[in-house]
């Protein structure tokens, strides 16, 4: 069952953050089902709300804070943001190329693909944990993922410095309560450096990809318009299906918890 919230009509901005605030901490996600009645104010009320449940964190160099969502096929950077294009995005963590990926992210549905694409995925870190440390070598396996250092290539959207070559950032899969997880910038790395892991490394991470793609807890479903779905982007893993309507459209804003100070580190490499 799905963790849905419909407020009542005289329910303020506020009321509905508080109650997604404990969603957040207790089941990792929440999706208010419609979301605003004013098309032309529904940017500003997803802000709003966002910034009652944490601080927004802007998106890029430009400090935008609110992300449109879209396929973009004329993108021809080596790596592609999910944003940017309709194929299969496979479970992973907003922003896990960064020095601290945000803590919470909302996507706001303003047109769901209406060609059967474009399905949802959640899985949860206490999911994936359960399955860790029920298989064999399961002390090791957590251990390399939680004390080794791991690479990711850095979408070139995203880049500090669009001027530059390839931009990594490095940090652990696992840590307390957190995971860190995305195939392609984490592969991508390591096609280009292989002697940014060690075979132990490597084996650890096919194990937990297998381990992830493959869990049977994957939570499935369809967002509609203006659904707003609010996920904790340390504890909830998410990803979507490929879809071919490109007028398919989201909004996004990340933000951090209430007063979390990050400093951006140059760990380059």
């Amino acid at each position: 069952m799905l963790n849905y919230l419909e407020p009542e009509s005289n329910t303020t901005i506020s009321e509905v953050a508080q109650l997604a605030k404990a969603s957040l901490a207790n089941d990792g996600y929440i999706i208010i089902r419609n979301f605003g009645k004013d098309t032309d104010e529904l940017r500003t009320k997803f802000r709003m709300i966002s910034e009652e449940i944490g601080d927004p964190v802007p998106h890029d160099s430009h400090n935008t804070i609110v992300w449109d969502i879209k396929s973009n096929p004329e993108s021809i950077g080596f790596i592609k943001t999910y944003s940017e294009h309709n194929h299969e995005a496979e479970l992973h963590t907003d922003s896990q190329y960064s020095y601290y990926p945000e803590d919470f992210f909302g996507l706001l549905t303003l047109k769901k693909a209406n060609c059967g694409g474009g399905m949802s995925y959640l899985l949860s870190l206490k999911d994936i944990l359960t399955s860790i440390r029920s298989g064999d070598n399961n002390q090791s396996l957590e251990e390399t993922l939680s004390n080794e250092k791991f690479p990711f290539i850095v979408p070139n959207v995203f880049k500090k410095d669009s001027s530059k070559g390839r931009e990594y950032n490095f940090g652990p899969i696992l840590r307390p309560n957190e995971i860190r997880f995305r195939v392609d910038t984490f592969e991508k790395a390591i096609a280009e450096n292989p002697e940014f892991c060690t075979p132990k490394q490597i084996e650890a991470y096919h194990v937990l990809k297998s381990m992830i793609l493959n869990s049977d807890k994957i939570k499935r479903f369809y967002l509609e318009d203006r659904d707003l779905i609010f996920i904790n982007n340390k504890t909830m893993l998410h990803g979507r299906s490929s879809f071919t309507d490109s007028n398919r459209h989201l909004l996004r804003i990340r933000m951090n918890k209430k007063g979390v100070q990050t400093t951006f580190k140059g760990l380059n490499k």
